[in-house]
């Protein structure tokens, strides 16, 4: 008989992607060496930024993870400072080759830093790699507890052509391992038990493109574990506790 294995941590599993000593190299000349792909992020945040009248204030933008620093550029342009954090090493390095780079070796599980900490926090493209509800969430309320004012997240749509795709057996699916859906039904929710209203989302294509951004305003920080525990009680008594009504914004749906 073989001895059972523990279940593989889904957080130590999605923290060693990207420790390779040349992650942040691959990443910045494979990933997006289509011009028009790197360009695609930065001019989205730029949009919305636009689009919610987010000014540079007192408080720097926090951009995690920032990976190679794709976005700083936007950002500054635009008079904000910027700092990134990200938990890769190789990532952090490749974004120092810039000169005068604030950066900080984090996690956005856990991140360093005091509550409103940052006048705006931008999380792109990290959320569809939380394969649980429980990380997620984990990390919303992190990235809620530091923002001041909004939070501007990429994620995938469970709405989109591709995930149906998926889901109706067209697309073969990446595995438990994979990238994720998420629905903007559950994501507002989730914002919503993390003290942050949801006022719009933001597509390329909608119902084409996967990556959708979601914009939320803070409300007032609530903690982790208050969350965490409010979940398993819902779970231990299979509740189905009421939410508050949802509230999205034009581009909503």
């Amino acid at each position: 008989m073989e001895p059972v294995r523990p279940a593989a941590d889904p957080r130590a599993d999605l923290r060693a992607r990207w420790q390779a000593q040349d992650a942040g190299a691959r990443y910045a000349v494979r990933r997006f060496r289509d011009p028009r792909a790197a360009l695609r992020d930065p001019m989205l945040v730029e949009r919305i930024l636009d689009r919610h009248a987010l000014r540079p204030s007192l408080k720097p933008v926090l951009d995690v993870p920032c990976g190679t620093g794709r976005l700083r550029a936007v950002l500054e342009r635009r008079g904000m400072r910027w700092v990134g954090a990200d938990v890769s090493p190789s990532m952090l390095a490749e974004a120092a080759a810039s000169p005068e780079a604030a950066l900080v070796l984090a996690d956005a599980e856990r991140l360093p830093f005091a509550d409103d900490s940052f006048d705006v926090v931008v999380c792109c493209r990290l959320l569809h790699h939380l394969q649980e509800e429980e990380l997620l969430e984990a990390v919303v309320a992190e990235l809620v507890r530091v923002s001041a004012r909004h939070v501007i997240a990429s994620f995938w749509d469970s709405a989109s052509w591709h995930a149906w795709r998926r889901r109706v057996g067209l697309r073969r699916p990446e595995g438990p391992r994979g990238r994720r859906a998420v629905s903007k039904r559950v994501l507002s929710r989730v914002f919503e038990e993390c003290g942050a209203e949801v006022v719009d989302f933001h597509h390329s294509f909608r119902f084409v493109s996967q990556q959708t951004f979601v914009v939320a305003r803070k409300r007032a920080a609530v903690p982790v574990r208050a969350v965490a525990t409010r979940r398993a009680r819902a779970r231990l008594f299979d509740l189905d506790l009421p939410r508050a009504p949802e509230s999205l914004g034009p581009a909503g749906s």
